[in-house]
């Protein structure tokens, strides 16, 4: 699908956004493949020409999981079962995705959302455990973001509509016996966001749990916080007015959202805890981006058994995947198991990824857990 380009709103969120993708790419780029080589893969996995900018951009990610975090676990080498679809969000933005099926006899999907300025591929990497558990796995571009419509970005308030448009071509595509949802970052908090305002619509389509790595509460409280990590020179006494003046400027642009109201705790506030779906929480308590608070306070006000969490004492944003590679994949692979047994493959994948087995690479994760 040709990119389609719209005229993008001059906002505090794009703005920060464009610097990100900069800083994101130019991390990519010594990874690039070299044209020649995804010409023949294009010809080796009988794909077409359309399909050399995701097929080019996959074999990069390969290599950076591979080089960089040095889980080649992560990579997807089975580039036969991939599969490139267009499809609309519910507000009728053109939207970009990959389907990938290692699990053609099984009807157990997940629909895993990419964090802020990244892209498809690092949901389809971070959602791997799930292949390895029989799932397949659906990922997709947010607006404004890799080869999905040009949009402007407003942290859930519009990409809600790109998730549930997933929902939509999923249902309507592919037998699914049940679903789950994974998402990091901008990527959790929509997953978070749409599993409980669309929960009538979701149950009927079996929707078992969600996988939340580091999310937000709302785009107040990850103002909030980035504004205490980066800006604490200035005085503490104006941060609430001054995040909502930022709020109020963004609204009057888009013109038809209020950030205010794109808050997961303003629905539990509104709908009360009642028919939840068990989540697993994940996140770190320095984490520089979101608030690790906004963690514990969701896991405090949902008061949900089934729920469960993992808290690490340090990591990266969205990168406790890379820093604590075998606890972060054995938790979300047990809390799979819990509520879609298979202990046959479960243990198939402790075995394989020797996910009780810690080497030296390992360490750091021992010490910082």
């Amino acid at each position: 699908m040709k990119k389609i380009r719209r005229i993008r709103k001059n906002t505090l969120i794009n703005r920060v956004k464009k610097g990100f993708r900069t800083i994101y790419s130019g991390l990519e780029k010594p990874f690039s493949e070299p044209s020649l080589l995804v010409s023949s893969k294009v010809k080796k996995f009988n794909k077409t020409k359309q399909d050399k900018k995701w097929l080019k951009a996959l074999l990069t990610t390969n290599k950076v999981v591979t080089k960089f975090y040095k889980r080649p676990e992560l990579a997807v080498q089975d580039i036969q079962n991939i599969e490139a679809v267009n499809f609309k969000a519910r507000d009728g933005i053109r939207l970009f995705g990959l389907v990938y099926e290692p699990n053609k006899d099984s009807n157990k999907w997940v629909i895993a959302s990419h964090w802020f300025a990244g892209h498809k591929n690092w949901s389809l990497h971070h959602a791997k455990p799930f292949a390895k558990m029989g799932y397949n796995i659906f990922v997709y571009d947010f607006r404004g973001h890799g080869q999905s419509e040009d949009d402007s970005t407003t942290m859930g308030g519009k990409e809600q509509f790109d998730l549930m448009g997933a929902v939509d071509w999923l249902r309507e595509n592919k037998k699914v016996d049940s679903l789950a949802f994974m998402g990091t970052s901008m990527g959790g908090f929509v997953s978070n966001y749409c599993a409980m305002k669309y929960k009538d619509e979701l149950k009927k389509l079996n929707l078992k749990f969600v996988v939340s790595d580091v999310t937000y509460g709302s785009v107040f409280s990850l103002f909030l916080h980035v504004r205490n990590i980066y800006l604490g020179f200035l005085p503490k006494r104006r941060t609430k007015k001054s995040i909502n003046r930022v709020i109020e400027k963004q609204n009057r642009k888009e013109g038809n959202i209020n950030l205010h109201e794109i808050s997961i705790f303003h629905l539990l506030r509104e709908n009360g805890n009642k028919d939840l779906f068990p989540t697993l929480f994940l996140h770190s308590t320095d984490d520089k981006v979101t608030s690790p608070a906004d963690t514990y306070e969701l896991i405090i006000k949902r008061d949900f058994e089934k729920d469960d969490y993992l808290v690490f004492n340090f990591s990266m944003h969205t990168q406790a995947m890379r820093y604590h590679f075998k606890t972060f994949n054995y938790k979300i692979a047990e809390f799979i198991n819990k509520y879609e047994p298979d202990q046959e493959k479960f243990d198939n994948l402790v075995k394989e990824w020797q996910l009780l087995k810690f080497d030296k690479k390992d360490q750091i994760s021992l010490l910082l857990k």
